[in-house]
């Protein structure tokens, strides 16, 4: 028997008619439900509003975030340079915390016996088809793949942190996994053809927030859009866009930052020369002409050496 509360990860992806019924007739999510068949284990949950039925569990998750608040404020920033990173950062205060406990544990390790199951698939499968807009929703959140893939039907292999898009037995996408439900990554490699065949869906497009990859991106789409109409605007902020998807997005960028500094006007001709110089001509070179009959001479000093 595992006991739990009332998770997210035991019942979130129930219906609101099954959340509101009674503790006793209540389900639990399909996969949770197939982790613990899987393991031979039965679900039981404690009731609503009642975290001391896990009193011990509870008391320990509460003392963690405690500790973990603390470490941050010890560090003086949140933000870390990966996920690896963080998790790191998780690990080392998880080990400083055990480390009163081993003795114990080894206790409890030394009777344990020895699971006869494999361990639980670190993937699921699911068959997914890609909407007309190019974007394919995976557990409640939407992606973004390449245009090709519109309409077609893809295999999609979830793991912890990232999806994996294929097709064709190939894999032609990976992707940061989005955690929540209604999550949205929008790539904008993935859409820009589009967008430039039918530039007057940019301005109202739901997720135009996600075409701005930098803040100066966004600065130069509202110096444009200000002294420009709306449809020439946004046909040379599209272009400067579709520049930054074939090469370097950090080239253009710092090419957007040196133009909104200088107060000159300008447009995806000026970011493009800026960006892809002219290059040089290629020097003519004279043509030579082949004697064959240096050749002739080299076959007759070899026959010359042979008959030696």
């Amino acid at each position: 028997m595992y006991q739990t509360d009332n998770s997210t990860a035991a019942t979130h992806n129930l219906s609101r008619a099954e959340r509101d019924k009674d503790q006793a007739k209540r389900g639990y999510n399909e996969e949770y439900l197939q982790l613990l068949a899987h393991y031979g284990i039965k679900a039981q949950t404690t009731h609503v509003r009642s975290p001391n039925e896990n009193g011990d569990i509870e008391s320990a998750n509460g003392s963690l975030k405690r500790a973990v608040k603390q470490h941050l404020l010890l560090r003086g920033s949140r933000d870390f340079k990966s996920l690896e990173a963080y998790e790191a950062f998780l690990y080392a205060i998880m080990d400083k915390r055990n480390a009163g406990r081993r003795v114990k544990l080894e206790e409890e390790l030394a009777v344990m016996k020895p699971l006869t199951v494999a361990p639980w698939q670190a993937m699921r499968e699911v068959q997914v088809r890609v909407g007309n807009n190019g974007i394919l929703r995976v557990n409640k959140n939407g992606y973004t793949v390449p245009s090709g893939l519109k309409g077609k039907r893809v295999k999609v292999r979830v793991y912890e942190w990232q999806i994996e898009v294929w097709y064709a037995n190939q894999c032609v996408e990976t992707l940061p996994r989005l955690t929540g439900i209604g999550a949205y990554q929008i790539n904008y490699r993935h859409v820009i053809d589009s967008l430039l065949r039918k530039p007057g869906g940019f301005r109202n497009y739901r997720y135009r927030d996600h075409l701005f990859p930098r803040a100066v991106f966004r600065q130069a789409w509202e110096t444009l859009d200000q002294r420009l109409p709306p449809r020439k605007a946004d046909m040379i902020y599209l272009r400067i866009l579709k520049l930054a998807a074939q090469g370097l997005e950090t080239d253009v960028a710092e090419a957007l930052k040196r133009l909104l500094a200088s107060g000159n006007v300008w447009n995806d001709s000026t970011v493009t020369k800026r960006v892809q110089p002219p290059q040089n001509a290629v020097p003519e070179l004279m043509e030579q002409e082949v004697n064959l009959s240096v050749y002739d001479q080299l076959l007759s000093q070899e026959a010359y050496h042979v008959s030696a």
